[in-house]
């Protein structure tokens, strides 16, 4: 009966120790960020930036923001569009 308790319970040691490394290494990248985010808002307010609240760097990639403001301008229009015509077509 002994016997297979080895691998059950290894099996279970395994998965912890899984879920725990991945936890740490979570951890340590918000860590790493969180740093480069004030260590950037540290030369910010060095260089007379109002950084205080929040970091002034411009957003590096805007593609997905531009789409969607696009999509909701669309959006708008089709349903002023709806609205003024009462759903009619036409």
């Amino acid at each position: 009966h002994f016997s297979s308790y080895n691998t059950t319970y290894g099996s279970l040691a395994g998965v912890i120790v899984f879920l725990l490394w991945l936890w740490l290494t979570n951890l340590a990248l918000l860590f790493g960020a969180e740093l480069d985010s004030e260590l950037e808002r540290g030369r910010e307010l060095q260089a007379g930036l109002p950084a205080e609240e929040e970091l002034q760097l411009p957003p590096r990639m805007t593609k997905g923001l531009e789409k969607a403001e696009e999509k909701r301008r669309e959006d708008v229009e089709r349903g002023r569009r709806l609205r003024t015509s009462r759903g009619e077509d036409g």
